[in-house]
């Protein structure tokens, strides 16, 4: 599993299909989700979502 960097940016929805990197599940398009970096397989930080289930209250990923 990629690395985070830094904290959650704001809740969103996605404007197309993406997959949580906590639980490895798909977010639907009509769900609110965390919006927040990771660092991809080139060691760059790339944008990624989280479902908000997926969060804690303090930032910190399950």
């Amino acid at each position: 599993m990629a690395a985070t960097t830094g904290s959650f940016e704001y809740a969103t929805y996605t404007e197309k299909p993406e997959t949580c990197p906590s639980c490895a599940s798909p977010i639907p398009l009509d769900q609110l989700a965390r919006r927040g970096t990771r660092v991809g397989e080139d060691s760059r930080p790339k944008v990624a979502y989280w479902h908000i289930r997926c969060v804690e209250a303090d930032g910190s990923r399950r």
